[in-house]
């Protein structure tokens, strides 16, 4: 199930396609690093068909999410029928029902601007009793093209938007991250305990994951 799981999240294509043991063993370590364990309640933003949070569902874990499309929602629903899906976007996560863990993979990147990221912190931080993580966020001391230039003292550059003498990012597509940018916005919503690190999947070294208590 987890292959299908993964395969519908797109994982098992691109340039750096992950196989089931090396993700099981990476969700593994996001547990550990969370110091959670089984019955443990764990919510993931922009949840896909839930191949993040399969390997926790299998392990006994009480898991829910939220995505932007009906038909992943419906496979993940499908696979975890005890999970709590529903469709929505991140900046809609409400943080009413609280959730030991929320997490967010590969996500931040595809968001519009730095204001939308910060928002969805927050509302991932008020959500959470007791962390939350952020995972695979665009470096962009690691970004493909050099940005110093075009870095007006903003931690990040949209892709066509870095503004003049800036080189073009068109065809990049994603939101970058300083890793400054992330300590200081989760030390204003109130985290502690920040851990930054390098992702620990091959092929992902332009990405970092973010872990954070409450």
């Amino acid at each position: 199930m987890l292959d299908r799981l993964m395969a519908a999240d797109g994982l098992d294509r691109g340039a750096a396609p992950i196989v089931e043991p090396a993700w099981r063993g990476f969700v593994e370590y996001v547990a550990e690093t969370l110091d959670v364990g089984p019955g443990t309640r764990v919510f993931q933003v922009n949840c896909g068909a839930g191949s993040l949070l399969c390997p926790l569902w299998e392990n006994g874990y009480v898991v829910g999410g939220l995505g932007r499309s009906p038909e992943l929602i419906r496979i993940a629903a499908e696979a975890m029928p005890e999970g709590r899906f529903s469709l929505g976007e991140a900046s809609a996560l409400d943080p009413a029902e609280p959730w030991a863990v929320v997490v967010a993979f590969g996500t931040f990147g595809s968001f519009p601007d730095l204001d939308y990221a910060r928002g969805v912190l927050a509302r991932m931080a008020a959500k959470a009793t007791h962390a939350i993580a952020v995972l695979e966020v665009p470096d962009i001391d690691r970004a493909p093209f050099d940005f110093a230039q075009g870095r007006p003292g903003s931690p990040r550059l949209r892709s066509g938007q870095a503004g003049l003498g800036a080189p073009r990012t068109a065809s990049l597509g994603n939101l970058f991250y300083d890793r400054a940018w992330m300590f200081r916005m989760l030390a204003e919503i109130g985290a502690i305990a920040v851990q930054i690190e390098d992702v620990k999947l091959a092929g992902r070294e332009n990405h970092f994951n973010v872990f954070a208590r409450l």
